[in-house]
């Protein structure tokens, strides 16, 4: 349980970030890869039983938390990320909301399992 804390804790310092700071696309895409980097590295250093499952729950957990976050702080979200502005416009807060908790769990599930498998991978080759 406390590592599956302590990697969905990620989930909320990316929301914080993009909703109170913004981050184009271009620098978002790479964060979140640096971030499940470290994931891997972590997963590794820890030697998690089960990291295929331990990452696809936390990392979930991570995208719904930070799915959360973009909708609690819409409003600051909206004024940080104005390359997204065509979006906003033409899209209601409902249907905003629904995309960006979607995205969070479905980008967060796929990344874990990602991530689950390296470090499977990994721990498998240092036996």
């Amino acid at each position: 349980m406390k590592h599956t804390l302590i990697l969905a804790s990620t989930g909320v310092l990316m929301g914080c970030v993009t909703a109170l700071v913004g981050l184009p696309s271009i620098v978002e895409l790479p964060a979140w890869i640096s971030i499940y980097l470290l994931w891997v590295v972590y997963g590794v250093r820890a030697q998690l039983e089960t990291p295929i499952r331990r990452m696809a729950v936390a990392s979930t957990l991570a995208g719904l938390l930070t799915g959360s976050i973009q909708v609690i702080l819409m409003e600051q979200y909206q004024a940080h990320n104005p390359w997204y502005s065509d979006v906003f416009e033409t899209s209601t807060a409902q249907d905003l909301s629904t995309t960006m908790l979607g995205q969070g769990i479905g980008m967060g599930l796929l990344c874990g399992l990602i991530a689950g498998v390296l470090v499977r991978w990994r721990l498998s080759r240092a036996n």
